[in-house]
């Protein structure tokens, strides 16, 4: 699979919580699914900035709405909107190859009242995955939940 997903990052002073998400999102670089990594920050003063370049994440002024921000600057067909706390589980890869065929956004699995939440049909979460065009037309539908957890750091 070429590489799809573009991978928005909320950050705000995230220098203690990064060191925990990048190995993370290492797993999309080793199954060719990550094709960039955006930093869309809301104004930081630590050293979220030195570890973008270090990393080679593209770091984005993100205003007050990090998630059209980070969209703007994405070339993904997918956009996967996490928070710097958002740590998703091991194999969280093969959650997302095996949605995107079925198209249309989804949500990770975060605890006990998001999935039951979505057991009636009300699926929520932080950690959206949706199609860059349903973004941009402002259509994320009622998303689907991913077969992975994506807990809180």
């Amino acid at each position: 699979m070429a590489a799809a997903v573009s991978v928005i990052v909320t950050t705000l002073n995230a220098q203690l919580d990064l060191p925990r998400l990048m190995p993370l999102l290492f797993e999309a670089v080793q199954e060719d699914l990550l094709r960039e990594l955006i930093f869309a920050d809301l104004g930081s003063t630590d050293e979220t900035s030195a570890i973008a370049e270090a990393t080679g994440a593209e770091m984005v002024a993100a205003g007050r709405d990090p998630r059209a921000a980070g969209a703007a600057k994405a070339r993904g067909d997918w956009l996967l909107f996490l928070d710097q706390r958002d740590l998703p589980e091991t194999g969280w890869t093969r959650a997302v190859t095996d949605h995107l065929p079925r198209g249309g956004a989804a949500v990770f699995r975060q605890g006990w009242a998001c999935d039951l939440m979505a057991r009636f049909g009300m699926p929520r979460g932080r950690a959206l995955l949706v199609p860059a065009r349903d973004f941009r037309a402002g259509r994320t539908g009622r998303p689907r939940l991913l077969r992975a957890r994506c807990r809180r750091g």
